[in-house]
């Protein structure tokens, strides 16, 4: 029966996974430190859109205040100012990310046609 004969190719299967030699020491480290790159990237990404964040909103709130004294007769001009609080901070932030990466795509694509 060819159910029998899967059923014991799967626990043949597995006999043998269960038998593999554990990780070495090289694997492990290998591992952790590819773990630790990791976590150090996006760390890294995480400190420095904060930073550009911060930049971004002090520079739109300048921004949206001397938008404000210039534009008072505008019926709804609070809203456009909150608005541009809100959402200007993150399409900085995307444009600066997005300039980096065509840059850093330049750098590379620069690098690669001169060989090694």
């Amino acid at each position: 029966m060819v159910v029998g004969k899967n059923n014991a190719l799967t626990v043949h299967a597995f006999h043998s996974i269960s038998q593999m030699p554990p990780e070495s020491d090289y694997d492990r480290k290998i591992e952790n430190q590819a773990s630790f790159r990791l976590s150090v990237y996006v760390l890294g990404f995480v400190i420095i859109s904060s930073v550009l964040l911060a930049i971004n909103t002090w520079m739109i709130f300048s921004l949206a205040q001397g938008i404000s004294k210039l534009l008072p007769q505008i019926p709804n001009s609070s809203i456009l100012v909150q608005l541009l609080i809100f959402i200007g901070p993150m399409v900085l932030l995307f444009l600066e990310w997005f300039a980096w990466d065509v840059i850093y795509a330049n750098r590379a694509l620069a690098r690669k046609s001169r060989g090694p």
